[in-house]
């Protein structure tokens, strides 16, 4: 069987099904190396790319905040996820990362063997493929990152046009992607060296199409910057804080998880000072959302509702942030969506203002 160097490409899954067992193998065989010479399969966007994706979220209506909760779809996360190419070797508890099971030869060829097994109308071999079969091989767990069709929902549910934002976890910038696409200051703090540079990165190409929103990006720890913020000046503060240890971005001295090193010290010395300050600097009638793991996953909603109300937030009740299930993981889990949480609290203390 003669093909062009790339012909394997354009091979669904249902045409490798119906080849010989020798073609098949044959096809593998092609397909590891194709990748073994080119690398790990990162997104590849252009400028129109960029600019095209960016203006669909733009352009998106907003879906309202219901409280049997929110969904959005991917429309501007590969732009987010573009500019973190490393977010594919992040390990997450004790599994492997993509990028661990791409390394490996074995693991290559088994993952691109399956890819055409499971799906017979993809191109089992492309990069958009080989990346989404490498996120789900078996013991294999990958970071993600926040929707920002979501945040642009809760933004426009829980600030006003023009209002200053906060966020203490930047992450990978899907929040912050957001934020850009509606009138509203963004302000972003995060550790991480590398992320740091992808979400300057992003802000920079973005800022190229004439955003209605801004941002101000600080490197560095929370628990730090936070105390030098104003008081009263934000009018949400929007986040999601790293859940202990669970997923490593980086040995970073700076990382929460490598600074304190039990989860009780985590608490005490992360968690509550920056919902602490997160009540200093939200003006009177702001609020913070946080969203934390529906599961066994710390912190829970109990300790940080605890925290909250400690330091004069309302809670106000949570909204279920959806989350697709990928049917071929959970096959006996009939339910059509995982569930994250989006804990509301309200800042109702008389002594909240503006300014210092």
């Amino acid at each position: 069987m003669r093909r062009l160097p790339d012909e394997f490409l354009q091979i669904r899954g249902r045409d490798w099904g119906a080849c010989s067992p020798r073609q098949r193998v044959k096809l593998v065989e092609h397909a590891f190396y194709y990748w073994r010479k080119r690398g790990f399969p990162h997104y590849t966007l252009t400028g129109s790319d960029l600019k095209r994706e960016y203006q669909n979220l733009a352009a998106q209506s907003v879906k309202p905040v219901a409280r049997n909760g929110i969904s959005g779809s991917i429309t501007g996360l590969r732009v987010a996820n573009f500019f973190q190419p490393q977010m594919w070797s992040v390990r997450v508890s004790r599994y492997l990362s993509p990028a661990d099971v791409f390394k490996s030869d074995t693991m290559l060829r088994a993952a691109i063997k399956r890819s055409w097994s499971l799906w017979p109308d993809r191109f089992g071999a492309n990069a958009a493929t080989l990346r989404r079969i490498l996120k789900t091989f078996p013991g294999t767990a990958s970071v993600s990152n926040f929707r920002p069709t979501v945040a642009r929902s809760v933004l426009k549910h829980f600030s006003p046009n023009g209002g200053t934002v906060v966020d203490f976890s930047s992450g990978y910038g899907g929040r912050l992607l957001g934020t850009l696409s509606i009138k509203r200051r963004y302000i972003g703090i995060e550790p991480c060296a590398a992320q740091m540079i992808g979400l300057k990165r992003m802000l920079d190409t973005i800022k190229e199409f004439h955003p209605p929103g801004s941002a101000e990006l600080l490197q560095g720890c929370a628990e730090d910057l936070m105390p030098q913020l104003p008081s009263g000046h934000a009018d949400l503060v929007f986040s999601s804080p790293p859940y202990f240890n669970w997923e490593k971005y980086s040995l970073d001295p700076t990382q929460s998880f490598v600074r304190y090193a039990t989860y009780e010290l985590w608490r005490e010395s992360f968690l509550r000072p920056i919902l602490r300050e997160s009540a200093r600097v939200l003006r009177s009638g702001g609020h913070l959302v946080v969203n934390i793991s529906g599961g066994r996953r710390k912190p829970d909603a109990q300790e940080v509702k605890s925290i909250c109300q400690t330091v004069g937030l309302r809670y106000e009740g949570f909204v279920p942030l959806l989350i697709t299930r990928i049917p071929y993981m959970h096959p006996r889990n009939n339910r059509p969506h995982k569930h994250e949480v989006l804990l509301v609290f309200g800042n109702y203390k008389s002594g909240s203002r503006r300014g210092r």
